[in-house]
């Protein structure tokens, strides 16, 4: 069997989940191999790896030669680029032909394939695996019927969450062709060891970009709700990662006489990452809905630190409940809610024993619910029961 995954950048560092569900595939017997509007080899160390410039059915720019034209192509606005980009994509989409099934990441790679699929004829069955913006974004200026065409042309859509499968069938999705499926993580590759409740300092961490729907500034604010309440309790807060909101969070954190506590460090690589999650005993993720509707769709950083054996704090935000269970599997306090932020990160001070109940039931969440072996299992026996319909059509 043949499997084309559709991304925009390949391999991303950003986008671990599609290199998990690629490894996937390829350890059960599938052939992958991706179109993308640009290849990354040699960008990103981190994810520099053989397997990926290895692929059984290589990796292929969609436009081909004039892959390099599609930034400047993007300058333009409204209907010029989407025509543009339409008429070419359409015109390149002949490598799509050659496989059985197609699998785009996130849905604007899911309604390019369908156009394309509609004029080129293309049989592949098509599955579009919705994570986020690409939901968040059209619910909140109200075009999420942009996919109708994906709906019609598509045979499974695969949002990340319940949230978004709701939302997809209320755009007018068939509730048979949407179904839940969960990104997950390698349990058996991290190890259970418990934070190390109960020490002098409170040692927390994040690890995400930050973008607005990350919500560090609600996570600093909080900290300084909790100091002001209770100085006595010690703590510290590092935070790794890079993006548009870096300089801002560190004037941020300045402004609210904190940053003597606060560790920026900026993108890391993945084994220090690791080394400092594990000198961590509280992951804080108060994910918030961002100005332009993107949303998350459940944080794979959450999963690893629950699998870790952190506790974890978050927000009642997208699909996160169906991850963290308040007070059960971890503690979830309302989006941008410093007070109550605060309230979950001094409780934990306060609770180190209940904290580490809230370690084991969350370690067995992730296994039972958001284990990548699993959902991979499930995944390729998916792609295999399409592309026996492709051959009986």
């Amino acid at each position: 069997m043949k499997v084309c995954f559709v991304v925009d950048k390949f391999p991303s560092l950003s986008e671990t989940f599609v290199l998990d569900q690629i490894e996937g595939c390829l350890a059960r017997g599938i052939e992958v191999g991706v179109v993308c509007n640009e290849t990354t080899f040699g960008k990103e160390r981190n994810i520099d790896d053989p397997r990926w410039r290895n692929l059984p059915g290589g990796v292929e720019q969609w436009w081909g030669a004039l892959g390099p034209l599609r930034p400047s192509l993007r300058r333009w606005s409204g209907r010029l680029w989407d025509k543009a980009s339409t008429a070419l994509d359409i015109a390149f989409a002949g490598k799509l032909a050659r496989y059985d099934v197609i699998v785009a990441h996130f849905g604007n790679n899911g309604l390019r394939v369908a156009r394309a699929m509609k004029q080129r004829r293309i049989t592949a069955p098509l599955v579009t695996i919705f994570h986020g913006h690409d939901v968040g974004a059209p619910m909140h200026d109200g075009t999420l019927s942009r996919y109708e065409v994906v709906f019609q042309q598509g045979a499974l859509q695969l949002p990340v969450n319940g949230f978004f499968r709701n939302a997809l069938i209320e755009a007018g999705a068939e509730a048979d062709t949407v179904a839940v499926h969960h990104m997950g993580v390698n349990t058996e590759a991290i190890g259970f060891r418990g934070a190390k409740q109960g020490s002098d300092a409170l040692a927390m961490i994040s690890v995400c970009r930050l973008t607005e729907k990350k919500g560090i500034e609600f996570a600093l604010r909080a900290l300084a709700a909790m100091q002001a309440a209770r100085p006595e309790i010690d703590w510290s807060y590092t935070v790794i990662g890079g993006g548009e909101l870096l300089d801002a969070m560190k004037q941020l954190a300045a402004e609210l006489g904190i940053s003597g506590r606060v560790a920026f460090l900026g993108p890391r690589p993945h084994a220090e990452v690791k080394q400092r999650l594990g000198e961590a005993q509280v992951f804080v993720l108060p994910s918030v809905r961002a100005g332009d509707g993107d949303l998350e769709g459940i944080p794979v950083a959450l999963m690893e630190a629950m699998a870790a054996g952190l506790t974890v704090v978050s927000t009642y935000h997208s699909g996160i409940p169906e991850l963290v269970e308040d007070g059960k599997t971890g503690l979830l306090a309302p989006e941008r809610d410093v007070a109550a932020l605060a309230q979950k990160l001094v409780w934990i001070a306060d609770n180190p024993g209940a904290c580490a109940s809230l370690a084991v039931a969350a370690r067995r969440k992730v296994e039972e619910d958001f284990d990548s072996v699993r959902l991979n299992d499930a995944f390729a026996d998916t792609l295999y029961r399409l592309a026996a319909t492709k051959v009986a059509a």
